[in-house]
């Protein structure tokens, strides 16, 4: 049974507004029997699987798993699909990521109308309506796999960069030299690292500079000019302005303290 393709079973689904909760800020704690596709459909704040948060974003899915003590900060609205399942389908999903974007909104959403709809039909067809159920999971997979492969692709990126910087921080750094390296246009190589980084790369390239200048400062008696010049400064006081803006202080001063802190 573990490997084979097993329908699921005992499909449950629907829209749910948390306004039948009423004035309620956080929804009551219950236990899910059952595997659970949350589809996200406006902004909101939380909603927790076995106390780990996920944000409530339009357009994301949150898969659960049964067994899991599930609550939702209020407000927000949802579609939704639950149902067992045994077999390889379950293990996929259960290595599937747990909250991910949907960016095919547009055919996610018109299969869970369609299967919304089906649901509530009285005398629904059996195969009609767990193919469209396959379907809806087929496609959410392949939107969650592709972020993660998008991730992977977009921190490859970022490391090699990294590298490049790091290798040529003496040298006369533009942005555009980076993205070459990278096979990238300068824009979208910008965005891709800044993403990822959490910084720009010319902060990230004066951050690693300013890290070397500190290196020499307290290890060698090289001039400031000179390690200016060394850590791919344009001069002294492009380097003192940098310097200051990172560390809160001069080199010089970053120098003395340093040194003074021995016979503290």
């Amino acid at each position: 049974m573990k490997n084979q393709l097993l329908l699921p079973t005992n499909l449950t689904c629907g829209y749910f507004d948390c306004s039948t909760f009423g004035s309620l800020k956080v929804s009551p704690k219950r236990i899910s029997t059952m595997f659970e596709l949350e589809y996200f459909l406006e902004d909101g704040k939380n909603t927790f699987s076995d106390n780990v948060a996920y944000p409530v974003r339009k357009n994301f899915v949150c898969i659960c798993y049964p067994g899991e003590e599930r609550y939702s900060e209020l407000p927000f609205k949802t579609k939704y699909v639950k149902f067992a399942l045994e077999g390889k389908l379950a293990e996929i999903l259960m290595k599937a990521p747990r909250y991910f974007h949907v960016s095919q909104s547009v055919e996610a959403n018109a299969l869970l109308d369609e299967i919304i709809t089906l649901y509530t039909t009285q005398a629904w067809d059996d195969v009609l309506l767990y193919g469209k159920l396959l379907s809806y999971i087929s496609l959410l997979l392949v939107n969650a796999n592709s972020e993660v492969s998008n991730d992977a692709y977009k921190n490859e990126i970022t490391v090699k960069a990294q590298e490049f910087i790091k290798e040529h921080y003496r040298e006369a750094l533009k942005l555009s030299d980076i993205a070459k390296e990278v096979n990238l246009s300068p824009n979208y190589f910008h965005t891709i690292f800044t993403e990822s980084c959490k910084t720009t790369p010319r902060e990230y390239l004066e951050e690693y500079r300013v890290s070397v200048a500190k290196r020499y400062l307290l290890t060698t008696e090289l001039s400031l000019l000179e390690i200016s010049e060394r850590c791919g400064f344009n001069n002294q006081q492009y380097m003192t302005t940098v310097f200051k803006k990172k560390v809160g202080c001069s080199p010089a001063q970053f120098k003395k303290q340093n040194q003074n802190a021995y016979f503290i």
